[in-house]
């Protein structure tokens, strides 16, 4: 039996050549094809982008080869493309859907596949594989192979650096992983730059350098060349290009939490009172700018899909989430790194201030993420009695969210969030607090809680 053609929050992910094979990318093509011709009726081509990685270019080709059996017209980038120049591609040709084979942030190893819909939506769901339908040979659909498509991604980002181009040049390191959105950055951050240092820039499968997650414990020789070069800012993305991460000129790598908080306080300084869209998993610093600043938080699911129908329901200007991606909805409803890092590097130039400074203000709250084993088929059982234990447990004032998983806020502001994994066996723990230690000690306690739920479960 055949497993589901399941887009979970992240698409389909799993190791290259086990879990995404070739026979996968025909069957995803099929079932886009199926999607289209049933929901859609139209006759628009559908896109598709792959990353640098060793297999994404062959699963490119089978999804085409997919689309095409089932009589779609597909156009496919000749090379690697980081992720936001699939989006923009898709949405500005009103393609049928796109597609892009990344693994994004995840290990050289593994892979994954995004589906987006024509107006640059995560699709989030299961593709229906029933009544597929294979054309005879006149009808099959053409395969093109494409280098640019009109209004290209370069011009888009040219105009956004440009018009908010500053005179104070800056030395920067740039941190690609190997991956291609390296191109569009050293594009858009010129103009900006006295010296553009880079790390990790050729273009290999492999990914030599580091890990494709822009993570801090991924970037020590970042950091040491950064330091070393005396540079006043390192630019590190993952490989498909749609997060970044952010280390300033003292070497502290600075959490997606508080870029977030940082831009969020800039745009509650000129717009009080208007809300920003956060997932559920964000650090309690929001809620300080929020305070500080009169601003709104509209909490949604984890996930770019959550976040971006989120944006797209409330009329939205920001969001954001802690692993990097920022939207700026005047010019993307997509994360893009290079859009991210034009607005870091105008605010900073406009202020005079480096990133230290600016973060000044901010208090600092300790997070520690864990994850306890966990079969996915258990998952459901295990959540609905942890809220009676928490209540047992914690019998001090709190506000309990159960938005995605289980979130419980304290007066002190520290906080925990228990959630399934969408993707693998795991429930996921994160806590915050104002001490690492006290941070530690409310992770442990919410790992013995599910431990002992699941040891009374399988008894």
């Amino acid at each position: 039996m055949k497993t589901p053609l399941l887009f979970a929050t992240s698409g389909i992910r799993g190791k290259s050549n086990h879990v995404i094979t070739p026979e996968l990318g025909i069957r995803v093509g099929r079932a886009v094809a199926n999607h289209v011709n049933t929901n859609l009726k139209t006759n628009a081509a559908v896109i598709i982008g792959f990353d640098n990685r060793r297999n994404s270019h062959s699963i490119a080709n089978t999804i085409a080869a997919g689309l095409s059996s089932s009589g779609r017209d597909v156009l496919i980038f000749n090379a690697p493309i980081p992720t936001p120049k699939l989006i923009f591609s898709t949405i500005k040709n009103e393609a049928a859907a796109g597609i892009m084979i990344t693994g994004s942030h995840l290990p050289a190893d593994e892979n994954g596949i995004l589906l987006f819909e024509t107006d640059g939506r995560y699709y989030k769901g299961i593709l229906n594989e029933d009544n597929i339908q294979l054309v005879n040979w006149d009808l099959l659909g053409r395969i093109t192979n494409i280098e640019n498509i009109e209004d290209n991604y370069e011009t888009f980002l040219r105009k956004i650096a440009q018009n908010n181009l500053v005179d104070n040049k800056m030395n920067i390191l740039v941190d690609p992983a190997h991956g291609p959105i390296k191109d569009y950055l050293q594009l858009a951050i010129k103009p900006y730059c006295n010296n553009i240092l880079k790390i990790n820039w050729e273009d290999d499968d492999r990914l030599p350098g580091r890990p494709s997650e822009p993570t801090s414990s991924n970037l020590t020789k970042t950091r040491l060349a950064l330091t070393s070069s005396k540079s006043d800012l390192a630019i590190s993305t993952d490989m498909d290009g749609d997060r970044v991460i952010f280390t300033s000129h003292s070497g502290a790598t600075i959490s997606g939490d508080y870029i977030g908080a940082l831009f969020a306080r800039e745009y509650w300084k000129n717009n009080p009172n208007k809300p920003i869209v956060v997932p559920i998993n964000t650090s309690a610093i929001i809620k300080f700018t929020a305070e500080k600043y009169n601003g709104k938080i509209i909490y949604c699911k984890v996930g770019p899909p959550s976040i971006i129908n989120s944006i797209l329901e409330n009329n939205v200007d920001f969001a954001f989430e802690e692993t990097g991606k920022y939207i700026f909805t005047e010019y993307a409803i997509w994360p893009d790194s290079v859009i991210s890092t034009i607005k870091l590097l105008k605010l900073m130039n406009e202020s005079g201030q480096n990133l230290d400074e600016l973060l000044h203000e901010f208090p600092t709250f300790y997070q520690v993420k864990e994850k306890v084993p966990c079969v996915r088929n258990k998952a459901d059982e295990v959540m609905k009695i942890l809220i009676t234990e928490i209540d047992k447990l914690f019998t001090e004032n709190k506000i309990v969210n159960t938005l995605d998983g289980i979130r419980v806020d304290f007066s002190n502001n520290s906080w925990f969030i228990i959630r399934p994994s969408g993707t693998e066996d795991y429930i996921r723990i994160f806590t915050e607090h104002n001490t690492l230690e006290s941070s530690k000690e409310l992770n442990n306690t919410c790992q013995k809680m599910i431990f002992d739920i699941l040891e009374k479960i399988t008894d």
